[in-house]
């Protein structure tokens, strides 16, 4: 028991040898470049940067247009009665 036929063995080769054919093939198949897969994601990610550009350039405005000023200390922020 536990010995296999020359049938079994024969098989189980095949078997393997026709998995690492497998592996070998999709290992080797050229993969298309990033930007010529969906024309449409690389227009996503030029909008996506023009989006955030545009963020920080107005909150870079509104914050020194605005001109906060921090109190120096407690008492000059609360309100004089």
């Amino acid at each position: 028991m536990g010995q296999l036929t020359l049938e079994e063995r024969r098989r189980i080769f095949i078997a393997r040898q026709r998995t690492c054919d497998d592996i070998i093939t999709r290992r080797s198949a050229p993969t298309a470049a990033p930007g010529t897969q969906h024309p449409g994601l690389r227009l996503n990610r030029i909008v996506k940067t023009v989006a955030i550009a545009v963020l920080l350039s107005v909150g870079w405005f509104a914050c020194h247009s605005i001109e906060l000023h921090v109190p120096a200390s407690i008492a000059e922020a609360l309100p004089r009665l």
